[in-house]
């Protein structure tokens, strides 16, 4: 179910009103999850409801493994809580490695060994929407438990036996299937998440912050991302056809097709982001900011620190960190970012494109840190705007040329669209460069504001009076309303 959807306009017309009944008490908390993880069922079974077993079986599963976690934790056992975090881990692991990268392990493999029946019975079987995500969201739960980041009360309420086994799955499915953030994002910590569950009351609800992030968030999404995703189709479509015509054409337009989708997938997988955001605290709930103006950064490891921050913050916590990190030498910091970023990049899909680009990225990030390291800065702050600019060229136009190998199909369309790059035609289209010019000025605006509020406060706080915000709100749902695009489904929705 799309979050752009009548289905689901119609879903939170449901919802909201049975939320907020006035239960009290722990009453109320019970009520308010059994409606939530009815709501989130019918959101991500809505065009397959056989899915939901597997997600049923996560859940069951962690449910369980986070109980034994707690209770030898309890008996002050800590071979047999690190065996249960460990088995946790590694099935949670397996589950997304079967379904989401079968296909790819089996191409290791010598010609032969397996029967073409297998190979094509295993590519056969459907990616779970989500699986990544929530698989994230299990491995979080066990690791954060075992780490005790979790209140003292949380740990409580999720090691009872007996009945009180129903309260505490219930809490952990919640976490788990919460559907403003279950099949895209933000990946949201268990210590950020399950210490939020309490009653909710209408009254807390922020309104302003609420309108705030569903209007921009449909806004990027609908009236910028849509539109620009028809002109950039050529790029992301398979087929020799497409070889053909990428090919064949020139290169500024090209560039205004790359340059479209760059600004395409921020203002998609921002905006879903920001709407996720507006729903959970619709429902009471904050889930963590997941961009801050990507755009804006002067190097690689500046552009990690705004992009899919929920990532990114998971990463390090579970991957970088445990595997040294920084503290054992230059040599293995390398080696870490590498690993980090190559994992990182195959998180995104069963290909070795997803692989390529994170490893690019890893490489760059490699060299940044040793340049960095020979000049004794960590994070360096160049003062003079000339210096600003040229770092603000080069990391924009690499990101942007990465994102060849993160959406094209394969490397033959890659090598096609270089190949109309360097034709040398120089015939100006219409349709690329007025979309990239018109959709693609609000995503350069939306950058514009977040240098304000980075570099001149006290404008942007001028700028934020209630009457400029309104006016500009309507604007925005004026153009949702009359020059949305054909409606498509998040990019990340594949992850």
């Amino acid at each position: 179910m799309l979050f752009n959807s009548l289905e689901f306009l119609v879903l939170l017309a449901i919802t909201l009103p049975l939320y907020y009944l006035p239960f009290s008490g722990n009453r109320g908390r019970v009520w308010q999850v059994a409606v939530l993880l009815a709501a989130s069922s019918i959101f991500y079974a809505w065009e397959n409801p056989r899915l939901l077993l597997l997600l049923g079986f996560s859940c069951a599963f962690n449910a369980i493994a986070v109980e034994r976690i707690l209770f030898w934790k309890r008996t002050d056992s800590p071979t047999q809580e690190k065996r249960w975090l460990v088995t946790g881990v590694t099935l949670n692991l397996a589950f997304l490695a079967f379904f989401k990268y079968a296909a790819i392990f089996l191409t290791f493999f010598p010609t032969g060994w397996i029967s073409p029946a297998v190979i094509q019975g295993v590519k056969a079987i459907p990616l779970p929407i989500g699986i990544s995500f929530y698989t994230f969201h299990a491995i979080s739960l066990l690791v954060d438990v075992h780490r005790k980041k979790v209140s003292e009360e949380t740990q409580r309420r999720l090691g009872r036996r007996g009945r009180g086994r129903v309260s505490s799955f219930s809490d952990l499915t919640l976490y788990i299937i919460f559907f403003p953030q279950l099949v895209a994002g933000p990946i949201v910590k268990a210590h950020q998440f399950i210490d939020q569950i309490r009653t909710k009351l209408w009254n807390e609800i922020p309104w302003v912050a609420v309108r705030r992030y569903l209007i921009t968030g449909y806004f990027l999404k609908i009236f910028v991302a849509d539109n620009l995703s028809e002109q950039t189709v050529m790029l992301t479509s398979k087929g020799a056809n497409f070889t053909d015509i990428l090919a064949a054409s020139g290169s500024i337009n090209l560039m205004a097709l790359l340059y479209a989708y760059s600004l395409q997938i921020f203002a998609d997988f921002a905006g879903y982001s920001l709407i996720a955001i507006g729903f959970g605290l619709m429902f009471g709930y904050r889930l963590p900011e997941n961009f801050r103006f990507p755009y804006l950064s002067l190097s690689i490891t500046g552009f990690w620190r705004r992009w899919h921050l929920s990532l990114s913050s998971w990463l390090r916590d579970y991957l970088y960190i445990p595997l040294g990190g920084n503290r054992k030498g230059p040599g293995r910091t390398y080696i870490n970012l590498f690993l980090v970023m190559f994992l990182g990049g195959l998180w995104h899909g069963a290909e070795w494109k997803f692989a390529l680009w994170g490893t690019s990225h890893g490489v760059l990030l490699a060299i940044e840190r040793f340049i960095n390291q020979r000049r004794g800065e960590e994070t360096p702050a160049p003062k003079s705007p000339l210096l600003k600019g040229i770092l603000w060229l080069y990391t924009f136009h690499a990101v942007t040329f990465l994102w060849l190998t993160f959406m094209m199909p394969d490397m033959a369309h890659i090598a096609a669209f270089f190949k109309g790059l360097a034709s040398g035609r120089m015939n100006l289209p219409g349709q690329p460069l007025f979309a990239l010019a018109f959709y693609g000025s609000v995503v350069v605006l939306y950058h514009a504001w977040g240098w304000l509020l980075e570099n001149k406060q006290n404008l942007a706080n001028r700028l934020a009076n209630p009457w400029c915000e309104g006016a500009l709100h309507a604007l925005m749902l004026f153009l949702i309303a009359t020059n949305y695009g054909a409606p498509r489904g998040f990019i990340y929705f594949q992850f």
